[in-house]
């Protein structure tokens, strides 16, 4: 139906606009768009015609759509003002495939008459084939906490979507360093799209073949992997808490960090850049996860990846009370795109997405919850083979998760792991 919808507003376009009209002139202006295909070779521009491309006013969110001519491009007669440019539409290949044409594009500025804006065109699967883990959930928003700044009861849980066993040694999670509501900082486009740069990751430690996850299930990582709900000096610690004494694996940055340790439950191991954030989650989601492999959970193969991902880049610093703004250079960690086996663009409604810190290939979409401290949970959409419980992965997280404001009315916010909850 959405795409329905979408070709009834290029239909009403009638066809690509030569000029604006009279009555449009006044308060609009003409813009050429061309879409690109973002691998040469991989779509015929020509394939494209009809295909209309939607620019949405960040500040009103109005929408205009205008059709793709033969020749990949429109032209659109839109008010000055900044746009979230997008284009999707199922298509079949030339070899019988089903594929989604896709392109996101945030924050786009509409400032000049003849302006000329290229976007770059992915060609994906519609349904993405598991191949390897994926995000199944990611508590990174928080519970109420009686308003304290600490959430002791994010986790994330990792699914196995093959029809083989995997094993879960050397897989690594990581946290963009640059954030989702930030305008594109000077190294950005060194990198994107072909690496992501992170703030430091957490490994699942291991040989090789230690830990065997069977086809469909899962493992979970706690950053605090204890019961939540328990009582403490006589009341419970934190509001809405949960019970994550059973997970798989913990998060544990030390004493130093006045952090608590469940020593039944096997540490990650916490790799961090000196010259980012860190490993964390951020509750409003400015920092999103990835998923990639290392070839074993040994801390030399980690300190392997790290030597050898690890290049000087430069970024700005503002000004201060005693020093002039300037530029510094700073060590920057990132990952092959083509390495990352998921994740997921994160954000929050009123900063939405500046700047996409995860690919479209990866994820076209996004996830946004409503403020940190909410328990909004991000999970995707369920789907069920026989008594088996899979998940829709279609790299789409506007189409892969569950609508977080749905969620809340039907009063579920981020699930318990206790001890033996798999027998459960």
């Amino acid at each position: 139906m959405r795409f329905l919808g979408l070709a009834l507003a290029a239909l009403a376009c009638i066809v690509s606009l030569a000029s604006c009209s009279e009555d449009e002139a006044e308060n609009n202006i003409e813009i050429t768009f061309n879409a690109v295909p973002k691998v040469s070779g991989a779509l015929d521009v020509s394939s494209l015609e009809g295909i209309p491309v939607q620019f949405t006013e960040v500040r009103t969110q109005d929408t205009k759509a205008f059709p793709l001519d033969a020749n990949g491009r429109v032209r659109a007669c839109l008010p000055m003002g900044v746009y979230n440019v997008s284009i999707e539409k199922n298509v079949t290949n030339a070899q019988g495939e089903q594929v989604v044409i896709s392109l996101r594009m945030e924050n786009v500025n509409v400032n000049a008459a003849g302006q000329t804006i290229d976007g770059y065109v992915n060609s994906l699967p519609t349904s993405a084939l598991g191949k390897d883990f994926i995000f199944s959930e990611v508590f990174f928003n928080g519970e109420t906490n009686s308003g304290r700044m600490m959430h002791p009861d994010q986790y994330i849980v990792l699914f196995n979507p093959t029809e083989d066993v995997l094993y879960a040694d050397g897989v690594s999670i990581g946290v963009t360093m640059h954030l989702s509501w930030q305008n594109k900082q000077l190294w950005y486009d060194k990198f994107y799209p072909t690496q992501v740069p992170i703030g430091g990751f957490i490994t699942i430690p291991g040989s090789g073949k230690e830990h065997p996850v069977q086809p469909g299930e899962k493992f979970v990582i706690a950053f605090t992997a204890i019961n939540h709900s328990e009582v403490v000096n006589g009341e419970i610690a934190y509001d809405h808490a949960v019970d994550l004494s059973g997970a798989d694996y913990e998060i544990y940055y030390g004493p130093d960090a006045n952090d608590v340790d469940n020593p039944d439950v096997p540490n990650v191991l916490i790799t961090e850049n000196g010259d980012s954030y860190g490993f964390f989650f951020q509750p409003r989601g400015y920092v999103s996860p990835i998923m990639f492999r290392l070839e074993n959970g040994l801390q030399s193969t980690i300190d392997k990846f790290v030597s050898s991902h690890t290049t000087l880049s430069k970024t700005e610093v503002a000004a201060t009370e005693t020093t002039p703004a300037g530029e510094i250079d700073i060590h920057i960690l990132a990952v092959e795109t083509e390495n990352i086996i998921d994740g997921i663009q994160t954000s929050d409604v009123p900063q939405d997405v500046k700047t996409r810190v995860i690919p479209e290939t990866v994820d076209r979409g996004k996830f946004l919850v409503n403020g940190c401290h909410r328990q909004e949970l991000c999970i995707r959409k369920e789907i069920k083979v026989g008594d088996k419980i899979f998940y829709k992965d279609t790299n789409n997280s506007d189409e892969d998760m569950q609508d977080v404001n749905e969620r809340k009315t039907a009063g579920l916010t981020q699930n318990a792991f206790p001890i033996e909850w798999r027998n459960k």
